[in-house]
């Protein structure tokens, strides 16, 4: 009896193995204790780097300057130029919770109409490459300053006035359109 048994178990446990019924494994959760905070969405900016003054920090970090150079009379990118907005191109391909507002200069020695018909020339002229660079059309928009706000850059102990040039400021998106709330809750 003991054998015949034996005989049996050994059965019941070959046809449990066999058998097609899959076990069902739940997963281990272990307690945090404290609750802890949500992670960010992907794709926004981490905790403390959403001031545009940071920011446009970190732009400059990353690319070298936010200031593109031209001729006096000119609107057309050299190397120096190209060289500085792929680098911002790479910027804001790697914060596309970014937008760019693209600031064109004139020369003081301009008329006021052909400083801002120039301005808004070389900021189309940047707007054109950093699109081309993969950069949203929708998130470059362009403004001709003409020559009201002049620059200056500091050179060693002196301060120089800067002319015609186009400035990449960085402008946090548009918060997502968000549904109008229902009558009566």
């Amino acid at each position: 009896m003991n054998r015949t048994f034996s005989l049996l178990t050994a059965v019941i446990v070959a046809a449990a193995s066999t058998s097609a019924v899959a076990q069902v494994r739940l997963p281990v959760i272990f307690p945090l204790g404290r609750s802890q905070p949500a992670p960010p969405p992907p794709g926004m900016p981490p905790v403390g780097m959403n001031t545009p003054e940071v920011l446009q920090s970190d732009l400059i970090v990353k690319a070298g300057t936010d200031t593109v150079y031209f001729p006096a009379r000119g609107a057309i990118l050299d190397s120096n130029a190209r060289a500085t907005l792929t680098a911002q191109a790479r910027w804001l391909l790697a914060n596309p919770y970014m937008n760019a507002r693209l600031e064109g200069h004139g020369g003081a020695d301009d008329s006021r109409d052909f400083a801002l018909a120039i301005g808004d020339k070389r900021a189309n002229a940047v707007r054109d490459f950093l699109i081309l660079q993969g950069i949203a059309p929708n998130r470059i928009s362009v403004i001709s300053w003409g020559k009201e706000r002049p620059g200056t850059m500091r050179i060693g102990t002196s301060v120089v006035a800067t002319g015609p040039r186009v400035r990449t400021v960085v402008v946090p998106a548009p918060a997502p359109f968000a549904p109008p709330p229902v009558p009566g809750q």
